[in-house]
């Protein structure tokens, strides 16, 4: 997209060109309010302009001083949001070379027009492309450039870029510091609904996986009033697809399941087909949780293929683990195995994935009677996941590490796995 305008052109030939191209003389812009002689020099760059004498001559141009001053044309700084949202929806639908391209020209535009919180919102949608291909440290890095703009952002957006900070601290095995951010903006008070839905969203997940149940429900809760009130429906959508999550743990599936639909509905009706595939894999692990493993099999591999057209190498490792679980469990072990080994480049940069499927592969070593390979890559997965602080699949690993042992025939290292069980469940978050 180009705009009318040359962002390096002095000001005092801006002046120049403006007053020359509406045919006016020098004294008829100057005056009544300042000398053709001090105009000239202002032209000419000899002499600069007071914030007086710019206000005025913007006025007289029809221009705000802004626009004056940096050779905005008007209406240019919605039009370059407008484009960054298509960008947005390009990267949603999987053509993520056209909105990288995107991105990286509104951002030098936004930046030569000092257009603060358009810049900010295009260096977090260059963040987003890292997250899609699931470039964790550099999604990270490239947020932490948003965020030094984040002063001129709109609420949701620096809620936004909070939200995706923490997930990527969360998907590097630090789940502490991601909540403790994010409970840190929110004690600061978001000044709109949607930021601060944005902000409890952000919060479920790892709270839920680190055993802060109760807190998890609480941000559930809120959520569930804020949504009323928000005006984002990408917003709102993430919200119902992260609440799902608290309702699955305590028991009331069907609820979980609304939510799941009424969240992949609103990313539908946004273009955000990205995000409605990862619905449909967040309801593909209710369906296995449920026992309902043909219907979670056939929702996992559409999930699966839909991500892998989007190009989300994240949505695709996570649907992929969770698909061999199903496997597994529907007494396919070659085919989990198979699963895992498709995606296991990918799980080095996702440490609740990498645990997860640890874990899966030593319930497939166990299922083919190798008992000695189970409990090693048990021991392991535990290690990783306890190291991450998530509590709650630590817990699940524990048991089926002391089950393990147990049928090898070492009762006390059993029984001391059954007690790291019961030692990660205590060192959950408090509530």
């Amino acid at each position: 997209m180009t705009y009318r305008g040359d962002m390096t052109e002095p000001l005092g030939a801006r002046i120049r060109r403006l007053r020359t191209d509406r045919g006016w003389t020098q004294r008829e812009l100057a005056e009544p309010g300042y000398d053709r002689g001090f105009l000239a020099k202002v032209e000419t760059g000899s002499r600069p302009p007071s914030a007086e004498m710019l206000a005025y001559l913007a006025e007289r141009f029809g221009l705000t001083v802004d626009e004056l001053r940096f050779g905005r044309p008007p209406g240019v700084a919605a039009e370059l949001r407008a484009s960054l949202d298509e960008g947005y929806r390009d990267l949603e639908q999987g053509r993520i070379a056209d909105a990288e391209t995107r991105f990286a020209a509104v951002a030098k535009q936004a930046a030569g027009y000092h257009l603060g919180d358009v810049e900010c919102y295009a260096r977090f949608c260059q963040a987003e492309v890292k997250w899609q291909l699931f470039d964790v440290a550099g999604a990270q890095e490239a947020l932490e450039h948003a965020e030094e703009l984040a002063a001129a952002a709109p609420p949701w957006l620096r809620a936004m870029i909070v939200h995706r900070w923490s997930g990527c601290r969360y998907l590097s095995g630090d789940a502490g510091t991601a909540i403790a951010r994010v409970e840190a903006e929110l004690a600061a008070g978001p000044s709109d609904p949607d930021a601060e839905l944005c902000l409890l969203t952000a919060l479920i997940h790892p709270l839920v996986e680190m055993g802060g149940l109760h807190r998890a429900h609480r941000a559930a809760l809120a959520g569930r009033r804020l949504a009323k009130a928000a005006t984002r429906p990408d917003f709102v959508a993430r919200f119902h697809r992260q609440a799902s999550q608290v309702w699955q743990a305590i028991g009331q599936a069907d609820r979980a399941e609304q939510d799941l639909i009424e969240a992949c509905r609103l990313f539908a009706s946004v273009g955000f087909d990205r995000d409605a595939a990862r619905c449909r894999w967040a309801r593909g692990y209710l369906l296995r949780r449920l026992g309902r493993l043909d219907e979670a099999c056939a929702e996992l591999t559409a999930a699966r293929d839909q991500l892998a057209t989007i190009g989300s190498e994240e949505g695709v490792a996570g649907a992929t683990v969770e698909l061999a679980e199903v496997r597994l469990r529907q007494g396919a072990p070659d085919d989990a195995a198979a699963l895992v080994s498709e995606v296991w480049p990918l799980l080095a940069r996702d440490v609740e994935a990498l645990g997860e499927a640890t874990g899966l592969r030593g319930q497939i070593a166990q299922a083919g009677g190798d008992l000695e390979t189970a409990t090693r890559l048990l021991r392991e997965a535990f290690e990783v996941q306890s190291r991450a602080s998530l509590h709650g699949a630590a817990v699940s690993t524990a048991l089926r590490l002391g089950d393990v042992l147990r049928q090898r025939g070492h009762l006390d290292e059993a029984l001391d796995a059954y007690r790291q069980g019961l030692d990660a469940a205590a060192r959950g978050p408090a509530d």
